[in-house]
């Protein structure tokens, strides 16, 4: 892997990080995947990956020499656009804040029961380890009803996500295009009804680089055995994730 890297001088704007700490209000994420994570949130994520690896892999591409179970690279380049939302300071952020530094972005919720949580848990452990990448990361989400900037702030402050994460909200209409460019999906889920409602979404990790070009692109949770659809859901593995990142950004020289 790469050396280390300076975190994005986007850190150091003044008050672009200044938010609440989060409250004990039994919010706290959780680790482990369980039950509440609904089997069609998961038919999504691993879809969503089929669908990447027909881009990646149905072209003729050159195998790497050491594949990293589940990295997509080639290919990934095609998914990924504009965006035009709002941080969790409030502040309008475009693709334009993010220039000549790369960045990696994950789409979820702050309700999220399980595999939200669990994924950003696991990106920040990537990045922990040994010659990993510190570069920017953010958390957009697909529910911006109920995840405004104030609720933002206080989520991506959790402990055991990666340090800076800068939450992203926005519009209906602004959410909806920034999905829309990146594939993403993200739907309420069946028989979720009122304000408690649950969605069902993909789960990916992307990696851009200093031109917001998409990289690589890694599920963030897969089958324990790949072979049997009926096996235990597992987070991948950490350092699987550090060097899906590595190999995107040093084989576009970042």
């Amino acid at each position: 892997m790469g050396p280390v890297r300076p975190r994005a001088a986007l850190l150091d704007r003044p008050g672009r990080l200044s938010v609440v700490p989060m409250s004990n209000s039994g919010q706290t994420p959780r680790r482990n995947l369980t039950a509440a994570a609904a089997p069609a949130l998961i038919a999504a994520a691993l879809s969503a990956l089929g669908a990447f690896a027909l881009v990646s892999f149905g072209q003729g591409v050159r195998t790497p020499a050491t594949p990293i179970p589940g990295c997509i690279l080639e290919g990934a380049e095609v998914v990924g656009g504009p965006i035009s939302l709002v941080d969790h300071n409030g502040d309008p952020v475009t693709q334009a804040d993010f220039a000549n530094e790369p960045i990696v972005l994950y789409f979820g919720y702050t309700h999220c029961p399980d595999v939200c949580p669990t994924s950003l848990n696991t990106l920040a452990e990537a990045l922990a380890e040994p010659g990993g990448f510190d570069v920017q990361t953010a958390f957009i989400t697909l529910d911006p009803e109920r995840d405004t900037p104030q609720v933002m702030g206080q989520y991506v402050r959790s402990s055991g996500f990666p340090a800076g994460l800068m939450g992203l909200t926005g519009t209906p209409a602004q959410i909806g295009a920034a999905k829309t460019a990146f594939q993403v999906h993200g739907a309420r889920a069946p028989g979720s009804e009122g304000g408690g409602y649950l969605l069902d979404h993909s789960s990916m990790v992307y990696v851009l680089d200093s031109q917001w070009k998409t990289v690589a692109i890694m599920p963030t949770i897969t089958r324990s055995d790949p072979a049997s659809p009926e096996s235990a859901l597992v987070s991948v593995q950490p350092a699987d994730l550090a060097r899906c990142i590595a190999r995107g950004l040093e084989r576009r020289g970042r």
